[in-house]
C-alpha cells in the first residue's frame, strides 16, 4: 500500500457554489504536506494558521464532511483546533487560547480543545464544543463541551482521529463526530440566526499555540477501500470474485485503477467478476484519483484456497539414502499431516525421511483446507529401503606382493560386482587380486561391492605400508675365548641369527656369546610384509686379555693394511695408543679403540722407517695394562 497518513472516511452529498475541492488558501504557519493533508501549527509558540476553502458553500443545502485530524504529542501542548463556518474572507484567524476562532464574527466554531484555559472555563480534559460568533468561553456554547473521545479524554497521543461535520439543512441540525461516535448536536437554523440571512459562507480549519505548543494537522478524505463477495475475502479455486468499491472521498472520485494480481486489470468503478482459477495469495491493489488530482492507493490480499489432493508416491532406495518423493499436487491453504508407519512424523509440506532402516515401510499423507475448501484427502504408499552389501578386506603379504581378498560379511544381498583401488592407480574387479607394489611406501586400499538390488556397499579402506627392511649385525670385532660378550644388531623387523653356535637366543637384537674359537654370523631381519633384509659379523677370539699390534703396516690406500689398528681384547678401557717418530715427536693418539694411524701427520705422509707405539689401557679384570713396540711403515 502507498505510504500516507491516515485517513478516515467523509462524505459529501451535494455541493454549491464552486466545488469543494478547488484551490485552499493558506495562512500564518500553515503548510501544505501533500496533496490532501495540511499542518496548521508547528511545535513553535505563539502561532497561528489556517487553511479556508477557495469557494463558498451553501448552508440551503445539507453536507457530510469527513476528516482526518492530528493533535499532536505532547499531552500538555496547546491549545487545538477549530472548523470553522464564517463569510467574511480566507485570510482570518487568531493566535493562542482563540485556537484562530476567538473574535470572528459571525461564524460557527466546532472546537477540538487540548489546552485548559482556566479562565475560559475550560474542563481538564481535551473538549469538543459548537461555540457561535468568536466567543470561545463555554459559557456560552450552543453544545458541549464534553470529551473530544468517548474513551479517552486525551487525544493529544500522536494518533489520527476522525473528525466528522454534518449539517442537515431541512432539520436545520449541525452535528459533530469524533472516531464515529456522535460528541456534540445543535438544532439551529444557522443562516437566519448567525449568519444575517446569508446562506454561503467559507469553510476551513484554524489552529493556534500559545506559550505551549503542539504539532496540529487535518486531511481531507481520500480513502480507497473495497469488499468481495466472499468473507474475509478467501475464496476456493476456482473462485468468481465481485469486488464492490468502498471508496470514500471528500472530492468526487475521477478514476479507478484495478490490478487484480492475476493479470486482469479494470478502470470501472465496480468491475465484472474476476475469475482466479489457481490457487494462491493475490495482491489486489485500487487506486482512485480525486477530481482535485489527489491520488491514493489501497492494497488487500485475496486467498484462493485449493480443494486438498494427496495424490503420492515414494520410491525406492538404498540404506543411507533418502528415498525420493513425487508429490506434485498444487495444494495451497492446506494442513499437512505425514505418517509413517503409522507415526506422525511431520505438519510440513514435505516430510524428511532419512536414516530410515532397511525393510518395508508406508508413508501416508492427510491433507485438510484451512479454508474448508472441499473435504480432506489421503493418500498412501509403501517403499522399501534395500539393504548394503557388507565386505571386508582380508590380505597377506610377500614384500611387495599382497594377495587381497575381498569377503562377505551381510546374508541380506547377492553381491554382483566388486571393485578395488589398489592405491597405486592400478584397479581390480575380481573378489580375489594379487598386486606387486614396485616401490616402498604407504598405499591406502579401498573396496567396494554392487549387490544385486543395485545397492553399493560403504567403501572399506586398508592402509598398508610397505617399508624398506635395514640390518645391521654390528661392526666386526674380538672376544676373549671363553668370556661372555654382547651382540648388538639393529633392523626394522624379527630378528634371526645363523648359526645360532654360542648364542643365548638366536631371535633377538642383542643376545650373549660364548665362544672358543672365531665365528662369523648372519644376521636376517624380516619386515611385516615378509621384506628381507642381511649382514654379517665376524668374531675373532684370543686369549687375553691383550693388546695385539701387527709389526709392520702399508698405509698405500690399497685397501690391505692401511692403517695401524690395535686388537684390543678384553680392554674395557683405552687410556692412549701414541706412536713416535725416531726423533721423539709424537705423531698420533687416541683414546678410541675403534681408531688407528694412517702413517700421516698434517696429512703429510710419513717416510718408511721404524716407529714407536705405547698402549696404555684397563682391562676387564680392572688391571691397568702397559704396552711399549716398535711398527715399521713399508712403502
Amino acid at each position: 500500500m502507498k505510504t500516507k497518513l491516515p485517513c478516515f472516511i467523509f462524505i459529501f452529498l451535494l455541493f454549491l457554489s464552486a466545488p469543494v475541492f478547488a484551490q485552499y488558501i493558506l495562512n500564518g504557519a500553515a503548510t501544505k504536506n501533500s496533496c490532501n493533508c495540511y499542518t496548521l501549527t508547528t511545535p513553535v509558540t505563539t502561532q497561528t494558521g489556517s487553511v479556508w476553502n477557495a469557494n463558498k458553500i451553501s448552508l440551503s443545502q445539507s453536507f457530510d464532511f469527513w476528516f482526518n485530524v492530528f493533535l499532536g504529542c505532547s499531552d500538555r501542548g496547546a491549545d487545538g483546533i477549530v472548523f470553522i463556518l464564517q463569510p467574511i474572507s480566507t485570510s482570518i484567524g487568531t493566535s493562542g487560547e482563540g485556537m484562530g476562532f476567538g473574535g470572528v464574527s459571525p461564524s460557527i466554531g466546532i472546537a477540538l480543545d487540548t489546552y485548559q484555559n482556566f479562565n475560559l472555563s475550560d474542563p481538564s480534559y481535551d473538549h469538543i464544543s459548537i461555540q457561535a460568533n468568536g466567543i470561545i468561553n463555554h459559557t456560552s456554547d450552543l453544545a458541549g463541551p464534553v470529551p473530544a473521545s468517548s474513551i479517552n479524554n486525551d487525544v493529544e497521543d500522536c494518533q489520527w482521529h476522525n473528525l466528522r461535520i454534518s449539517w442537515n439543512a431541512v432539520t436545520k441540525t449541525l452535528t459533530a463526530y469524533f472516531d464515529g461516535v456522535q460528541r456534540v448536536q445543535k438544532q439551529i437554523d444557522l443562516v437566519s440566526t448567525i449568519f444575517n440571512n446569508d446562506p454561503n459562507v467559507f469553510w476551513g480549519f484554524t489552529g493556534a499555540t500559545g506559550g505551549e505548543v503542539n504539532l496540529q494537522q487535518f486531511c481531507t478524505a481520500l480513502d480507497p477501500d473495497f469488499t468481495t463477495n466472499f468473507p474475509s475475502n478467501i475464496a476456493c479455486a476456482p473462485a468468481s470474485l465481485q469486488f464492490s468499491n468502498q471508496s470514500q472521498s471528500f472530492a468526487p472520485i475521477a478514476n479507478y485503477s484495478w490490478r487484480f494480481g492475476n493479470g486482469d486489470s479494470s478502470n470501472l468503478q465496480n468491475p465484472a467478476p474476476v475469475l482466479f482459477t489457481q490457487p494462491g495469495v493475490y495482491d489486489v491493489r485500487l487506486k482512485i484519483t480525486g477530481l482535485d488530482g489527489c491520488e491514493s492507493d489501497t492494497v488487500k490480499k485475496v486467498t484462493i484456497g485449493s480443494v486438498p489432493n494427496a495424490t503420492l508416491q515414494v520410491f525406492d532406495t538404498c540404506f543411507k539414502s533418502e528415498p525420493r518423493l513425487q508429490f506434485t499436487a498444487n495444494n495451497f491453504g492446506v494442513n499437512y499431516q505425514w505418517l509413517l508407519n503409522g507415526n506422525v512424523i511431520a505438519t510440513t509440506p514435505q516430510p524428511q525421511l532419512n536414516s530410515l532402516p532397511a525393510g518395508a515401510h508406508n508413508l501416508q499423507l492427510l491433507l485438510a483446507s484451512q479454508f474448508n475448501c472441499g473435504s480432506p484427502d489421503t493418500a498412501s504408499a509403501s517403499f522399501l529401503i534395500k539393504p548394503l552389501p557388507e565386505v571386508q578386506i582380508v590380505t597377506t603379504s610377500d614384500c611387495k606382493t599382497y594377495n587381497f581378498q575381498a569377503q562377505q560379511t551381510d546374508n541380506a544381498t547377492s553381491i554382483n560386482s566388486w571393485r578395488w583401488q589398489l592405491g597405486n592407480g592400478s584397479f581390480s574387479s575380481t573378489q580375489k587380486t594379487v598386486h606387486t607394489y614396485n616401490s616402498y611406501g604407504n598405499y591406502n586400499i579401498q573396496l567396494s561391492a554392487m549387490a544385486s538390488n543395485g545397492c553399493a556397499s560403504d567403501t572399506n579402506n586398508l592402509s598398508i605400508q610397505i617399508i624398506k627392511p635395514y640390518a645391521f649385525a654390528g661392526n666386526d670385532t674380538v672376544v676373549i675365548i671363553n668370556q661372555p660378550f654382547q651382540l648388538n644388531a639393529a633392523g626394522n623387523g624379527s630378528f634371526a641369527w645363523t648359526p645360532a653356535t654360542g648364542l643365548s637366543n638366536a631371535f633377538i637384537p642383542n643376545p650373549v656369546g660364548n665362544l672358543l674359537s672365531a665365528q662369523k654370523y648372519f644376521l636376517t631381519v624380516t619386515t611385516l610384509q615378509n621384506c628381507v633384509a642381511t649382514d654379517t659379523i665376524n668374531i675373532k677370539a684370543f686369549v687375553g686379555p691383550a693388546v695385539y699390534i701387527p709389526t709392520a703396516f702399508t698405509p698405500n690406500a690399497d685397501g690391505l693394511n692401511d692403517v695401524l689398528r690395535p686388537v684390543y681384547v678384553g680392554i674395557t678401557k683405552l687410556q692412549a695408543f701414541s706412536v713416535y717418530n725416531r726423533y721423539g715427536q709424537m705423531v698420533f693418539t687416541t683414546t678410541d679403540t675403534g681408531k688407528g694411524w694412517d702413517g700421516t701427520i698434517n696429512k703429510q705422509q710419513q717416510g718408511s722407517g721404524s716407529y714407536v707405539w705405547y698402549v696404555s689401557a684397563i682391562n676387564y679384570l680392572q688391571q691397568p695394562v702397559t704396552l711399549k713396540g716398535t711398527v715399521t711403515i713399508i712403502r
